[in-house]
């Protein structure tokens, strides 16, 4: 039966994109001019359950049903091996999970071949580790190099790790535990050539022991799960790995790929395959033509080399070409494999070769091994004279140091005594750069007002300005419209009094020219009366009075001359003509130069106005792109911030982490200490024996005080740790404080602005006296007057809202007030002026003769606190001490010493 050859595609990273692999329908992967087609091809969608349910699951119910079966796990570095096998997180369980969950699970339900006849099971799990050639045990904790497990045959086992571990798992929970503490205990080490899991194998053995009621014995079936190392060394030759990485780092794959190609050249069962090339292959020899159903499954990157893809196309062809012969593992086939392997150790014995010498090249790995230690040897032999080297050195420093130490006691205590007025000056300077920091924050504040209103009366001033030259142009257009109109009319006066001389002068003429015709028309008149009389009186003396005709002439005459027009109501007339036409036309023009001006005006404006739009629209373009670019900034500051407060936790967390181991060593030194000196007292008691033992007694004595300064000096150094450590804790407190005032009035200036602005239907949230901390020392007799003040004022505010509502105020006994003359709101606008004008220069004033109150009473308290620290704990702790001393060296209470101190014995 030959092995089944699978593949799976690893799902892309982040980055990575499509997998770039040439796959066909059939499932046949093509590379270089080598193309193999694998049963199943799983994609990058495939689960690892999918993957189980394909391959291992079969295997499952092959061995449950007394078959041995293996899964081999194939591919390069990164093909996703490692991940199949365990998965990648508690959510994402790989093959050997469910599996172990599925084998309980089918041993519980009783599932398989011949179940009727089947008795109780066991379930054992060994799983081995093999890198450079190495074994370790993963169930076991390996502590050095000797733990690392050698191989040995005998005819019941074949070949197997000595001293390996196999471990019983009852349930699912149990073996599950087991693999997960195993497999975190895999090599993670780094070489020069890539991380050592690239070179690593893993057998994971499920060896299952089931009894039946026909038979004595039970049947023994394993499941073999192996992951590989990474392919991508076959690509190389093995004579230039075997000088660049050693013999034996990438001598497992090879081997590997050695025995598959043999087995697939002989298919024959009478075939003779070299197992013995590497231990890989020595464990493997079942797995690999054997008794044993087993599958390959080939892991492939999405993005691989094409090289190293053709070379794992290529050796799963070759896999898919071997034949194993699985057969029933009963106790009867058992026993007849039993027999066979005696046969072959009796033989190889006969021949004078023993199971781990019968491959030659294992004495050139001898001959390696050798090598190596050799060269081992001499680099510890270099380094241990450098580490004498060192010892001789370190003695000499540590001479010198127990020389100067007697001068550096002094320099301390001068330096304890510098320390303490560095900390008084220090103070005093922290309590002037206050003082300056608030005269600048001060003079800052008055500076900005300033610019503030000037800014403003600038602003004022240039409209102002501008509405003046615009009233001036107006005032001009009008100028010279007038001295227009002054010149048209001084024109037409000019024409109307050529005019009127001339119609005079034409009057005049006519009105001689009618005087002549009257008078010759008189004349003719007076004529025709002459002869009309002479004629009458001639022929009718009786007739009607010639007078009468005479009469009707001069009657036709006057009425002639009272016809003709006057050069007066001549002139008039026209000159109304021309009133009219000018009121017609001259308003016309009005209007027209008004309009122009007016759409002058209006296309001037309107020029100002895009030009103003446009360099508005270019600021808000550059604005933008400036907010652009400080989010950008913004973002990535953020992201550094982030990482500088992970750094800084994790620097505050190694801090505090050394801060306790060195309060350990201390205490374990002081603790020290104290032993020499108890060891040291009852050594002097005993009494040495030596001929000098005056100047030996003398010599302890010396040692014994250097001692109990080093205990001084070590309960010194951690009263400054604790004293360090309270003060940075009081100056956090005071900088949250101070930050917590200054939101307290950013907050108290908002919610004067929004009300200065009339906004009532807001909410402006609690009031500033509902939000100031409890601590009665915290503020001072100033600002709690001014917290008073405010409280009031919010009360006469809510009195106020009521009687605008028209509600009566609890406690208001008087008749109802109305708050509609203007002279009350003149008066709340001016007491709250009153109040602005507080806030804005007299509290700040008070808050700086507050924050200088603090900043003197914090370093006050300060020393009183240390002060009071050192009489109330570490004064009590060094009587304690001298006390525990005086024992120890036999002093009683009134000063007397006791018979057997060691004192009483030097004064001997």
């Amino acid at each position: 039966m030959n092995i089944d050859v699978y593949a799976r595609v690893r799902p892309s990273g982040r980055g990575e994109g499509p997998p770039s692999l040439q796959i066909d329908s059939q499932n046949r992967v093509v590379s270089g001019g080598s193309h193999f087609t694998f049963q199943t091809l799983f994609r990058q969608s495939d689960t690892h359950y999918d993957v189980y349910k394909r391959i291992v699951d079969p295997l499952l119910e092959m061995m449950v049903d007394g078959l041995n079966v293996c899964l081999v796990i194939f591919g390069e570095s990164g093909s996703g091996k490692s991940s199949t096998v365990a998965g990648e997180s508690m959510g994402k369980s790989g093959i050997v999970p469910i599996l172990i969950d599925h084998l309980f699970m089918k041993l519980a339900q009783g599932d398989g071949y011949n179940y009727e006849n089947r008795g109780s099971a066991s379930v054992t799990l060994q799983i081995y580790e093999i890198y450079n050639e190495l074994i370790k045990d993963l169930n076991q904790i390996t502590t050095a190099s000797h733990d690392f497990l050698e191989l040995e045959e005998n005819a019941e086992r074949g070949i197997f790790p000595k001293r390996g571990q196999s471990v019983p798992v009852g349930s699912a929970s149990d073996a599950a535990a087991v693999f997960r503490q195993a497999w975190s205990r895999r090599t993670d080490s780094h070489t020069d050539f890539g991380p050592a899991k690239n070179f690593t194998s893993v057998i994971i053995r499920f060896e299952l022991s089931m009894y039946t009621n026909s038979n004595p014995l039970p049947n023994k079936t394993t499941f073999t799960i192996v992951d590989l190392p990474g392919a991508e060394k076959l690509t190389e030759d093995v004579s230039s790995l075997r000088l660049r990485e050693g013999p034996s780092l990438s001598k497992a794959i090879h081997a590997f790929t050695n025995v598959v190609s043999s087995l697939a050249s002989q298919p024959m069962p009478n075939r003779v395959i070299n197992y013995a090339e590497s231990k890989l292959t020595q464990l493997l020899r079942e797995e690999l033509g054997g008794s044993c159903r087993t599958c390959v499954l080939s892991c492939l990157k999405p993005h691989t080399d094409p090289d190293i893809l053709t070379t794992v196309v290529r050796t799963s062809a070759q896999l898919a070409q071997v034949r194993n012969f699985p057969v029933l593992n009963d106790y009867t086939t058992q026993h007849l494999i039993t027999q066979y392997r005696a046969r072959i150790i009796n033989l190889q014995q006969h021949l004078g070769f023993s199971a781990a010498m019968a491959n030659p090249s294992q004495v050139t790995d001898i001959k390696d091994e050798l090598r190596r230690l050799q060269t081992e040897n001499l680099q510890l032999r270099d380094k241990n004279e450098r580490l004498h080297l060192k010892m001789e050195q370190i003695q000499g420093r540590f001479g010198t140091l127990a020389d100067t130490k007697t001068d550096l006691s002094a320099q301390l205590l001068m330096t304890e005594e510098e320390k303490l007025k560095v900390s008084k000056t220090l103070v005093e300077m922290q309590i002037e750069n206050n003082k300056l920091r608030e005269e600048a924050e001060a003079a800052k504040f008055e500076l900005t007002n300033k610019i503030l209103t000037l800014e403003h009366d600038l602003m004022e001033l240039e409209m102002e300005r501008d509405r003046q030259a615009k009233a001036a142009r107006n005032a001009q257009d009008k100028l010279a419209e007038l001295e227009k109109d002054r010149k048209e009319l001084a024109d037409e006066y000019v024409a109307l009094k050529t005019n009127y001389l001339t119609l005079s002068k034409e009057h005049e003429k006519e009105a001689a020219r009618n005087e002549e015709l009257s008078m010759e028309l008189l004349n003719l008149v007076n004529t025709k009366a002459a002869l009309i009389r002479q004629m009458q009186q001639s022929h009718l003396a009786d007739d009607n009075d010639p007078n009468m005709e005479v009469d009707r002439i001069r009657n036709v005459v006057s009425r002639l001359s009272n016809r003709r027009m006057k050069p007066e109501e001549l002139l008039a007339g026209e000159e109304d003509r021309l009133v009219v036409e000018r009121n017609l036309f001259g308003k016309q023009k009005m209007y027209q130069n008004q309009l122009d001006k007016m759409k002058s005006q209006y296309e001037e404006e309107h020029g100002k106005m895009e030009g103003q739009f446009t360099s508005l629209k270019r600021e808000l373009q550059d604005a933008r792109n400036e907010v652009r670019e400080k989010q950008m900034k913004i973002s990535e500051l953020n992201a550094q911030l982030i990482t500088l407060k992970s750094l800084k936790d994790q620097m505050e967390s190694d801090n505090n982490r050394l801060q306790h181991k060195m309060k350990d060593q201390n205490a374990e030194y002081r603790a020290r200490l104290v032993k020499y000196v108890e060891d040291i007292a009852e050594y002097v008691d005993q009494g040495s024996g030596v001929p000098d033992q005056r100047k030996t007694e003398e010599q302890m004595q010396q040692f014994v005080n250097n001692m109990l300064k080093d205990i001084k000096k070590g309960f010194k150094a951690r009263e400054e740790q604790l004293s360090q450590a309270a003060k940075a804790s009081r100056r956090q407190t005071d900088h949250v404080v101070h930050k917590y005032e200054q939101v307290l009035i950013a907050y108290r200036q908002l919610r004067q602005q929004v009300q200065s602005r009339g906004i009532a239907d807001l909410d402006l949230g609690p009031d500033e006296t509902n939000l100031r901390m409890t601590d009665a020392e915290i503020h001072s007799a100033n600002q709690k007057e001014i917290f008073r003040l405010k409280e009031e004022l919010s009360t006469l505010q809510h009195k106020l809202e009521m009687y605008k509502v028209g509600v009566p105020v609890k406690g208001d006994s008087k008749k109802n007030i109305s708050f509609a003359d203007t002279n009350d709101k003149e008066h709340w606008a001016s007491l709250r002026k009153q109040l602005r004008d507080f806030t804005m220069n007299t509290q700040q004033e008070l808050e700086g003769e507050r924050a200088q109150l603090l900043s003197k009473n914090h370093a006050l308290e300060e020393q009183l606190k240390e002060c009071q620290d050192y009489i109330d704990k570490h004064l009590v702790r060094y009587k304690q001490e001298i006390v525990r001393l005086r024992k120890l060296l036999g002093v009683k209470e009134d000063g007397n010493i006791a018979n057997s101190s060691p004192l009483a014995f030097y004064k001997k």
